[in-house]
């Protein structure tokens, strides 16, 4: 390696998939600057950058371009990285003490949360009761949330702290009870507001703190654009903090790494015209930020048994989920943002939620007809060929989240059973029948490891395996897919002369190694606009 100190450098030595199919392959890139500026042999690519430059030998390694994550929540991980971690939590005992613990330095009237709980781990998959949560902190409050984010549970003194009581009840949510009619203290969907909204602003040390943190996690794992999601309004589920999400991105973009895509969940869509300037969007195609979508609710999720289906869970006959918001009104916020020429992002899971989605879209554009909106579903987890078929007739992306299935894989059957687990995270239909899949981590519900989304791409962990996709085109949803979707593709997704120099590098060549080894690579080095912003130690 050159000492020359420039901001012209050469990655040649090693494998350079480029995901552009017209050259997939080449000897060498040049970046000057932000930018890549030649390609191909390395004769050519030193020749043409001149003489004063740094040639990076890749020693055998694997040059890729940098992955998108297109379905992500970065101002709530901050929340998580500031609070107890329960992805761990195996026993009753352990999850007692963990919280015992997390309240010792809090006031009474203090709300402690535990994030990224699952009930799937213990060997009774079953929920805690407040009963259980006050065993452990009987005078201080506390709550549970799943790693999912649409139940949790609260022991008695975080009911009273949310004024929840037998006779509370709220649209689009669930507060349930025993069969005595007494307060479980499990606490679902929009009723969660109840309590999150109890959540107070972290000291400004504490935010700038785990905002470098939480780049930093999203830069090992290769991760060089976001599609990240901000609430926007004065009502939000989390309270202040939920309230504070645009000011809170505001005071911390200074610690973010990556580009940010926005998609900003407001009940007023006309909001989305006074963030698209300075700062949140600098108004150019290149800018680090901009204000793109809308983001829409429709349901809940499989762990919570809040997916909207047509049908009833296979594990609880008397379920069938629900929709959070009605069908008008999320019509009419639609084609506010659609009329304003804002991308339209909604989250949907039960087969009869993106059936809904999907109508909701047809009526939108049959309606008002656009060219290239690229509305999108998010989640996209039970698709009918009727739904996948329109998908591709209308022009809609899926985006979706592999990490799901590391998650579920264990006890999905079982909540949906075997004939609906056909559908559900059907991949390689989507694929086949055109229809643009992105890839995303839905941080924090999962890990942001991008590695092993591709592994779950590729092998599905055996659940529905005629579903797996090739190594290439799990790739894709990661990269020039990821980039369509934003509207990104010509400056980023792909390893070609224009684009920004968004790179990383990998111990191992994914398009060689076994299905079962992809999990193994590891992430050597993160380069975001031609900085190195992450490097294996």
């Amino acid at each position: 390696m050159s000492k020359v100190e420039s901001k012209s450098k050469v990655f040649y030595g090693g494998t350079i998939i480029t995901m552009n199919p017209k050259q997939p392959l080449v000897n060498a890139v040049g970046i000057l600057g932000e930018k890549i500026v030649a390609i191909g042999e390395l004769k050519e690519v030193t020749k043409e950058l001149g003489e004063e430059l740094e040639i990076i030998e890749l020693k055998g390694n694997t040059l890729i371009p940098g992955f998108i994550d297109c379905h992500l929540h970065p101002i709530q991980f901050l929340l998580h990285l500031l609070n107890p971690d329960l992805s761990n939590v195996k026993r009753l005992e352990d999850l007692q003490s963990i919280l015992k613990k997390a309240v010792e330095e809090k006031s009474v009237d203090e709300l402690t949360i535990g994030f990224n709980f699952s009930e799937e781990k213990f060997d009774d998959p079953v929920l805690p009761t407040r009963w259980d949560l006050d065993r452990a902190c009987p005078n201080k409050p506390v709550f549970i949330l799943r790693y999912d984010g649409h139940i949790g549970v609260a022991n008695s003194k975080a009911l009273e702290l949310a004024e929840i009581d037998e006779n509370t009840e709220i649209p689009g949510g669930e507060i349930r009870k025993n069969e005595k009619g007494e307060l479980a203290g499990v606490i679902s969907e929009k009723a969660l507001s109840l309590i999150l909204s109890k959540i107070t602003i972290p000291k400004k040390e504490d935010l700038d703190k785990a905002a470098s943190k939480a780049f930093e996690i999203f830069a090992s794992n290769g991760i060089t654009s976001l599609q990240g999601i901000v609430y926007y309004g004065k009502k939000s589920e989390y309270g202040l903090f939920g309230s504070s999400e645009i000011s809170i991105l505001t005071s911390i973009q200074d610690k973010i790494l990556q580009d940010w895509y926005i998609m900003v969940n407001t009940e007023d869509p006309l909001k989305l015209i006074d963030l698209k300037k300075p700062p949140l969007d600098e108004g150019k195609k290149d800018g680090k930020f901009k204000v793109g979508s809308l983001k829409l609710f429709l349901d809940g999720s499989f762990g919570a048994k809040t997916a909207c289906m047509f049908e009833p869970f296979s594990d609880d006959p008397e379920m069938c989920g629900f929709c959070v918001v009605d069908e008008d009104k999320i019509y009419e916020k639609m084609k506010l943002a659609h009329n304003n020429g804002f991308q339209i992002v909604i989250h949907s899971i039960g087969d009869k939620a993106n059936r809904i989605a999907i109508d909701l879209y047809k009526r939108l554009l049959n309606e008002f007809p656009r060219n290239n909106h690229r509305h999108r579903i998010e989640h996209a987890s039970m698709l009918t060929k009727d739904v996948i078929e329109d998908m591709k007739n209308y022009g809609l992306i899926a985006s979706c989240q592999p990490p799901f299935i590391n998650s579920e894989y264990t006890w999905l059957e079982k909540r949906i059973g075997k004939e609906r687990c056909k559908y559900t995270y059907p991949f390689k239909s989507l694929v086949n029948s055109g229809v643009v899949l992105v890839s995303g981590s839905d941080c924090p519900v999962e890990d942001t490891n991008v590695i092993s989304g591709l592994h779950a791409l590729v092998t599905r962990n055996n659940f529905v395996p005629e579903e797996c996709l090739t190594i290439e085109e799990a790739l894709k949803t990661y990269t020039i897919n990821g980039a369509y979707a934003a509207f990104e593709e010509e400056i980023k997704g792909s390893i070609e002369v224009g684009k920004f120099a968004d790179l990383v590098i990998l111990d191992k060549n994914p398009l060689e190694v076994s299905k079962e080894e992809i999990q193994k690579i590891q992430v050597l080095e993160t380069i975001i606009r031609g900085k190195t912003v992450f490097k294996k130690k």
